[in-house]
């Protein structure tokens, strides 16, 4: 039996009971608990204590929120984070750094990553960012293995994505630079280059035989180990403003466990419902990837704005493609990303004379629309140079990945 006067700290829990404690703080209160003692700054700077943090932080993401980032750098120099439904403000973050032409979109994230790029045309994929908010820490990439590729925005174009190998445990990016050949084609006479960066070593290494067959859109998404890009093709033909059909849609994949390229067609179910002026995009949706497309039509002079949503299943070797929703929404516009609520989002241009463009969210079980206040004048710009305005990550989540810990062991090293 325990004396009436001894006394028992946190520091007498086993270090498991002690972990799973500390795994229920959000991840700045984690970063404080690190100057209490050395015993804590151990544990919470522990790999297995760091991985175990990001899947319970992925486990319980809040299903509706939204990290909106504004295209101009140098007009908005903060990130917000946002309810999809309500366009409640959680939290703004502070971008730490600058781009070339002052203009920032998201390429992809993953357990709390991000991987951001200037959206300039001539920078675009080539000026890396990887940034994590709730640390306030970031990794500009500046070296590539071919760097004098990919530093001639005339004669190359390039595409990265951002994953995840488990095995290893280790964050990755990979880039494509396709370079022009003498006939002015990017896929043609010249194969492509390909490489891979690594968080954990901090250095780039050539994919030897990558084989690339595609040439990919610079968007995609990370969904199960892979990255997609859809294939940079406009849906209709100039001349003939009809659909292309199956076999002229494609995608173009990575395998970040196998460092593989491949590629895939949409089934004809898919691409049939591609028509003229549609808008489409990639996206991630109950843990599969899926297609999000988006057309305008006229039905007896009224206008309404059709969204379908095809999810990817795959079961013993077979991809097969589902039609999860089909609605017509009163407001149109691109489709950004969808929330894990099934709420999408969508860019909007209000029409003249403000021609504003904004975000509006509608969730596609209930319908219920709500405009997040996120506004820009001038409309969704047509240039080249910077297509969009906005970009949102609807998988934010409070993690540790790029946490290495701080000055904290100083004050116990004594």
């Amino acid at each position: 039996m325990a004396s009436k006067n001894s006394t028992t700290s946190f520091d007498d829990l086993p270090q498991e009971a002690a972990a799973n404690i500390l795994l229920r703080l959000p991840v700045k209160a984690l970063i404080r608990s690190t100057s209490v003692n050395k015993n804590w700054y151990s544990l919470i700077t522990n790999p297995h204590f760091i991985s175990a943090q990001i899947k319970r932080a992925v486990l319980h993401s809040h299903d509706n929120a939204v990290f909106v980032i504004h295209h101009s750098v140098s007009q908005q120099k903060h990130c917000s984070l946002v309810s999809a439904e309500t366009s409640k403000l959680f939290e703004k973050f502070e971008i730490p750094f600058t781009t070339k032409s002052g203009k920032l979109q998201l390429v992809g994230s993953v357990n709390g990553l991000m991987l951001l790029t200037d959206s300039h045309m001539f920078h675009s994929s080539r000026d890396l960012y990887l940034w994590n908010p709730c640390l306030k820490t970031h990794r500009t990439l500046v070296s590539s293995c071919f760097k004098n590729l990919r530093d001639n925005p005339y004669r190359s174009y390039c595409i990265v994505g951002l994953g995840f190998n488990e095995a290893c445990d280790d964050y990755r990016v990979v880039r494509v630079v396709y370079s022009m050949d003498n006939k002015c084609n990017h896929l043609g006479e010249v194969c492509p280059k390909a490489e891979i960066y690594s968080l954990r070593k901090q250095t780039w290494r050539k994919i030897k035989d990558s084989a690339v067959t595609r040439l990919g859109a610079s968007d995609g998404v990370f969904v199960k180990g892979r990255f997609y890009w859809l294939e940079m093709k406009k849906p209709i033909t100039q001349e003939t403003g009809r659909p292309y059909n199956s076999k002229d849609l494609w995608m173009l994949s990575f395998d970040f466990d196998n460092e593989v390229f491949g590629e895939l067609k949409f089934p004809e179910n898919v691409s049939n419902c591609l028509g003229r002026g549609s808008r489409y995009k990639l996206m991630e949706f109950e843990g599969s990837l899926s297609l999000c497309v988006y057309e305008v039509q006229c039905c007896n002079g009224v206008v309404v704005h059709p969204y379908r949503l095809w999810l990817m299943m795959q079961g013993n070797g077979v991809i097969t493609w589902t039609l999860r929703f089909k609605v017509a929404l009163k407001e149109g516009g691109f489709p950004m990303s969808i929330t894990k609520a099934g709420t999408v989002l969508i860019e909007t241009i209000r029409g003249l004379p403000n021609d504003l463009s904004g975000i509006i969210s509608c969730n596609l079980k209930s319908l219920w629309y709500k405009d997040l206040g996120f506004y820009k004048h001038g409309g969704v710009e047509s240039s080249l140079f910077c297509p969009e305005d906005f970009t949102v990550d609807t998988s934010f989540v409070e993690s540790l990945v790029m946490y290495e810990g701080g000055k904290s062991l100083l004050k116990f090293a004594k």
